[in-house]
């Protein structure tokens, strides 16, 4: 388990000299729409914290992490066929349609039943409002008009231009509703092993350059932890609504008050951000295509030198 507080932190600040920005505008098309960089003081640069005396004197610790992207091997759509009808039969009966069609259509791309699956999830009762008469009374009554079917639809592709095509055909024959697009990776077990092992000499070579800034042997290892997780591309998509405020808005002499202002639908934006960690191994290249992230940290505890003085002065005469 990794903890976000540090008992005892050693850290290096790399700073690397950066070219003039030309291209100022385009940083302005994005900005301020609520990136989930972590950034602390002034500049993005966080500072240490000032170790308690007991913290500082018992341990030290040193953390390596790494980050690897891995391609997708597989990738599951999931479509949802609905139909309403006055029976559930018939709602049954059209849906059945539906899906031997999209089928059909599926099958001249290359895609074969193997590829599918067909999951039932519910039939409805449907109501409506009727206006009747009771007594002196007009009231409206709720009553079943007929039922309303879902049944899902899963595809496992191999590719995203299969999966796009796949898609492409579903839509010529109507059916709408994408209800998933689910990335999975058969290879995750053996990089995530990989990226253990990169953590784990990261936290090492960084122990071998600072831990040789003190004098005498070198501190054994006392303690470890180790924490690595996955993050799937549908997790790392970024959705924001890009909106000027008009500060006239309301303005006398310009609309009238007594009147309600109904603004213009305003969609909101996504984009395939990807992931970023301030880790010691990192992927090379933008997240440019969905990908899936593995992330490894590992935390070395080494004693501190100063431990047995420590000991000894807390320790009560005669104990």
């Amino acid at each position: 388990m990794v903890h976000r507080s540090w008992s005892s932190c050693i850290a290096i600040f790399l700073v690397t000299a950066l070219p003039h920005v030309v291209f100022g505008q385009m940083a302005g098309l994005v900005g301020g729409t609520g990136s989930e960089r972590e950034t602390a003081d002034e500049g993005g640069v966080t500072t240490l914290p000032t170790l308690d005396p007991a913290v500082a004197e018992g341990y030290i610790t040193i953390e390596g992490r790494a980050e690897v992207r891995v391609k997708p091997t597989d990738i599951r759509v999931v479509l949802a066929v609905t139909s309403e009808a006055e029976t559930a039969e018939k709602c049954q009966q059209a849906i059945n349609t539906s899906i031997d069609r999209l089928k059909e259509a599926w099958s001249r791309i290359g895609i074969g039943p193997e590829k599918i699956v067909v999951d039932f999830i519910a039939v409805l009762p449907r109501y409506q409002w009727t206006p009747e008469k009771r007594g002196n009374e007009d009231v409206e009554v709720e009553k079943k008009t007929g039922h309303v079917m879902q049944t899902n639809v899963h595809l496992a592709a191999k590719s995203e231009a299969e999966a796009r095509a796949a898609l492409e055909q579903a839509l010529s024959q109507g059916i709408t509703d994408i209800i998933a697009f689910d990335y999975w990776s058969q290879d995750l077990d053996e990089v995530k092993v990989k990226v253990r092992g990169l953590a784990l000499k990261a936290a090492r070579d960084k122990a071998e350059l600072l831990l040789s800034a003190m004098s005498g042997d070198r501190p054994p290892v006392i303690n470890v932890q180790e924490h690595t997780a996955v993050r799937y591309p549908e997790s790392l998509y970024h959705s924001f609504t890009n909106v000027a405020d008009d500060a006239a808005s309301g303005y006398a002499g310009i609309h009238r008050r007594d009147l309600p202002f109904i603004k213009a639908y305003r969609p909101r934006n996504t984009y395939y951000r990807g992931l970023y960690v301030d880790g010691d191994v990192q992927p090379h290249g933008l997240p440019m295509t969905p990908e899936i992230s593995v992330i490894s940290t590992v935390r070395l505890y080494y004693r501190s030198p100063a431990a047995a003085a420590s000991k000894e002065r807390h320790t009560p005469e005669g104990k």
